[in-house]
């Protein structure tokens, strides 16, 4: 007798909605904003609702009087659309487990002739995941310098965000300025914005750096008295609460300039992922036509901002 293991999947498929999913998911930036799971490859409507209060005195009937005179003064449900553009993207790579003998002991390798599975092949995967991490974290922001537009630029006042300069904002943040700079940047928001429980102020980690420094400097009661710092040397992400606000600071590794700083609802800043497809998925598989190992991992991703309910500093 012996062990029939064709019905056995290899490591990276018994594991592979995992390793995309934390390859995917893993990205600092992806917890800071809204995911869309489920996105195929184009461009999708996301629908925005927002609403007009119009709250009187009560009584009877419904009429103009009752349900506001219309417009922006009266009762209404408005709905918005903005476009989220997601792109598939893959990763390929040919493994040929006999290149391994020069470098690694023969007990690494199986003992056959045949070479059908790769040693290290959890590590391999895991860097594999660590390396789309990486490129996905870059592209939010970023683009990917062809079909995908970065939230870079896509957050801007040309865009149709509200302007986030001005007197007493100076960016690149400076030490000795930045706490007013932040102030004056959350200040450009509308009251009704400021209202929102889900406030993050994106910026790139060299702000946030000197964010932290100037807060530090004005004192350790300020800094008691919001124990909420999570700012540990090499433990990202980087955020904490600003004093006084709802508003999170947040430094994202994607953000590679430092005069662009936006703040908003976490709610209106979209990253489209496949996810739930099938397609979306990590494999290591052998080519006996070619005798190696292939890996493959095929995802999907793209991101869109509300852009008018954020305050932008381009």
């Amino acid at each position: 007798m012996s062990f029939d293991l064709a019905g056995l999947s290899t490591y990276t498929d018994e594991l592979s909605t995992d390793l995309i999913s934390k390859a995917l998911l893993k990205p600092y930036s992806v917890q800071f904003l809204t995911v869309q799971a489920g996105k195929t490859a184009g461009t999708s409507a996301i629908n925005v609702l927002n609403s007009n209060p119009y709250i009187i005195d009560a009584t009877c009937g419904f009429s103009d009087a009752t349900t506001g005179p219309g417009g922006a003064t009266g009762n209404a449900t408005v709905f918005d659309q903005i476009d989220l553009v997601v792109q598939a993207k893959m990763l390929k790579e040919q493994l040929c487990p006999d290149d391994l003998y020069n470098y690694w002991l023969s007990s690494q390798l199986t003992p056959s002739a045949y070479h059908e599975t790769v040693p290290f092949e959890a590590l391999i995967a895991q860097n594999k995941v660590d390396n789309i991490a990486q490129y996905v974290e870059n592209t939010i922001w970023q683009g990917d310098g062809g079909s995908l537009d970065g939230l870079l630029a896509q957050a801007t006042v040309a865009n149709g965000c509200i302007s986030a300069t001005g007197a007493g904002i100076t960016v690149p943040l400076a030490v000795g300025t930045a706490f007013d700079s932040i102030w004056g940047i959350i200040n450009k928001l509308s009251n009704a914005l400021k209202q929102e429980r889900d406030l993050v102020m994106y910026m790139s980690m060299t702000n946030y750096s000197i964010a932290v420094q100037a807060l530090m400097a004005k004192g350790n009661a300020l800094i008691t008295q919001y124990p909420n710092i999570t700012n540990y040397t090499g433990d990202a992400p980087a955020s904490f609460i600003w004093p006084g606000t709802n508003v999170t600071i947040f430094g994202a590794p994607g953000i590679n300039i430092n005069t662009h700083i936006i703040v908003g609802p976490k709610k209106y800043i979209f990253f489209g992922t496949g996810l739930l497809d099938d397609a979306d998925r990590f494999k290591f598989y052998y080519d006996p036509s070619q005798d190696v190992v292939n890996f493959m991992s095929k995802f999907k991703l793209g991101t869109a901002v509300y852009a008018s309910q954020f305050a932008s500093t381009i």
